[in-house]
């Protein structure tokens, strides 16, 4: 316990006196719910009223907050995040919970547009029936400390588990309700998405699209799967496009000049150092060199010994224990066409560990996406993957849930040097006025950004409350760089994120999916289109703001909508907009809508 006199350090609350004279002292053992001790009752009552202390007295904290809010006067604020300066490894721990996360959020997204679409088709209500106990499972799996990855083994082992049933799950109730005709001959691609989608297609090989001007390339994957690439198909918002199948495979042309240690894209000018990383990237259509320092997608390790908190911590002194460790084994050239240029490569980072990639660089977009498989060994290592650019700007922006944050790239004072690793979802980025870059990613969550340096988090060996590490199977993941003309905006980072994320559902057959709702503006996305709670003829749509910027927009209704309501987060109605199948709306930044159209 404080010296009385040391009390007034232990309380929680306006320090300012000239603001608030009042302050709480919450006690209790543990952080479990343990309860007040008799050591502490005992403390209490002997300083209730005591020369030197302040004057005490028990209340509950509902009641010292409401009375702090009607007493305080002119109290300082803070505007900004309120960065935790603790549990850094916590966004890296256990790569298969936390890629198992992101996959099982994204797989009952899908689900539950396919039902409401399904649903609204045939008149009926949207049910839930299905998919609840699926989110059951999912936000078991969520609590700490098991998406942290800081349990013991037992625990990560049943989340790893019942994570991957529910992926299966989710998809397989997704396919049963991707019902065609049952065309063989043609397959028929689902954007759930909100926006028209570009990106190049990766489908099952059993055969070559029949007709159309569609780049088609063959390429076999990491997993050892045939797979048709497709560019230049264009599936609108919240529907359906239709291709044609014949049997056969398409002309082996290169879009692309490569040399030894060169390669030309039409988007970007690289070169390769002799451990197959990325020396030099000439952006063609500004001619700017990009690299600047290590290159690209240089791999990076470090001794992870936190002094305390094993899984969950990471020192500031890792970073001055980082180094290369992009040891190349063997480098290929697989797959070379009209749609990618694809370079296999195998690197030894450790003495136990070794990294495979799949490297594929595109005729249709500048993005650059990395296929990665780490076959991981080690313990109390941590791996990261470096961007080290020429772009610059004093902050960085990375998604978040329903927005983004900006955060320093500068290290000027306590503050910001406590930010080195942070966390990401789906995007972060760097971005001047009229040029940027992003890394993109399909499951990792960890980074750090200083200067004009990206580093992304791969993977953190710690073994405790954990003792078996992290070495579950062959860890995947999926992360992207992408040079972009013009700041930071949706179309340049918060869309492309979303493709490589969520890609375009494939349903054997012909199959025609109307768009429940559409919204013109670009910064304006749909996160999920789901059954109404309810369970009425009606289904709810949650968007928002995706920028931070005050926007007026126009949302689209289908045929069979009867009216569209706004409710709050609970899908209780706040007010009707109306009845016409185009209604003005109005988002201020990163505000979350949530919408009931009924049918």
């Amino acid at each position: 316990f404080p010296a009385p006199a040391e009390i007034i350090d232990r309380m929680a609350g306006v320090k300012q006196k000239s603001v608030a004279d009042r302050r709480l002292l919450a006690f209790g053992f543990g952080d479990g719910g343990g309860g007040p001790q008799f050591e502490e009752l005992e403390y209490a009552r002997r300083v209730k009223d005591l020369a030197g202390c302040p004057k005490t007295e028990y209340m509950l904290v509902g009641d010292f907050m409401r009375q702090l809010e009607s007493e305080v006067k002119n109290p300082n604020t803070y505007r900004g995040e309120l960065y935790l300066e603790l549990h850094r490894g916590t966004l890296t721990n256990q790569h298969t919970i936390k890629r198992n996360n992101r996959k099982s959020e994204l797989a009952l997204r899908d689900l539950e547009f396919m039902t409401v679409v399904n649903a609204a088709a045939r008149g009926e209500a949207a049910s839930e029936e299905n998919i609840a106990p699926l989110y059951a499972d999912l936000l078991k799996n969520q609590f700490h400390d098991v998406l942290p990855g800081t349990c013991i083994p037992r625990a990560h082992e049943e989340s790893r588990a019942e994570t991957a049933a529910l992926i299966k799950n989710a998809k397989a109730q997704t396919a049963a309700l991707l019902t065609g005709d049952g065309a063989a001959d043609s397959v028929t691609l689902v954007n759930t998405l909100s926006f028209d989608r570009t990106d190049v297609v990766f489908l099952d090989y059993k055969g070559m699209i029949a007709a159309g001007d569609y780049p088609q390339q063959l390429y076999t994957d990491l997993d050892g799967a045939e797979k048709l690439l497709i560019s230049g198909v264009t599936v609108p918002a919240f529907a359906s496009v239709t291709l044609h199948m014949v049997p056969g495979a398409p002309a082996e042309e290169s879009a692309f000049t490569a040399g030894d240690d060169t390669i030309e894209t039409p988007f970007a000018k690289i070169r390769f150092a002799e451990n197959g990383t990325i020396c030099s990237f000439t952006d063609r259509r500004n001619g700017r060199e990009l690299v600047n320092g290590r290159p690209f997608n240089t791999f990076i390790m470090a001794e992870d010994l936190p002094d305390s908190w094993d899984n969950w911590d990471l020192d500031a002194d890792y970073l001055a224990k980082f180094r290369p460790v992009s040891n190349l084994v063997s480098r290929e050239a697989i797959s070379a066409g009209s749609v990618a240029y694809i370079v296999r490569s195998v690197y030894r980072i450790s003495e136990k560990s070794t990294v495979t990639q799949d490297v594929l660089f595109f005729a249709s977009s500048p993005e650059v996406r990395f296929d990665t498989r780490m076959d991981w060994q080690d313990d109390h290592r941590f791996l990261k993957t470096c961007f080290d650019t020429s772009v610059y700007d004093d902050f960085a922006r990375h998604e978040i849930q329903f927005g983004c944050v900006k955060r320093p790239t500068t290290r000027n004072n306590s503050i910001e040097q406590a930010k080195f690793e942070v966390v990401n979802h789906k995007y972060t980025d760097l971005s001047e006025p009229q040029y940027g870059v992003s890394v993109l990613n399909d499951c990792k969550y960890g980074i750090s950004v200083e200067g004009g340096s990206l580093q992304l988090s791969l993977h953190k060996g710690g073994t405790h409350p954990d003792y078996k590490g992290d070495h579950d199977g062959i860890p995947a993941c999926v992360y992207s760089f992408l040079p972009h003309t013009g700041g930071f905006c949706a179309e340049n980072v918060i869309r492309p994120a979303y493709t490589l994320n969520i890609p375009a559902l494939a349903a054997e057959g012909n199959l025609t999916v109307t768009a429940p709702v559409g919204v013109a503006a670009a910064n304006v996305i749909v996160e999920s289109v789901k059954p109404c709670e309810d369970a009425e003829n009606a289904y709810i749509v949650r968007l928002y703001e995706a920028e931070g910027s005050y926007t007026d927009t126009l949302l689209t209704l289908p045929a069979q909508a009867k009216e569209c309501f706004e409710t709050n987060m609970l899908e209780e109605v706040k007010t009707s907009l109306g009845t016409e199948k185009t209604l003005p709306l109005t988002l201020r930044p990163f505000e979350i809508k949530t919408l009931k159209i009924a049918y």
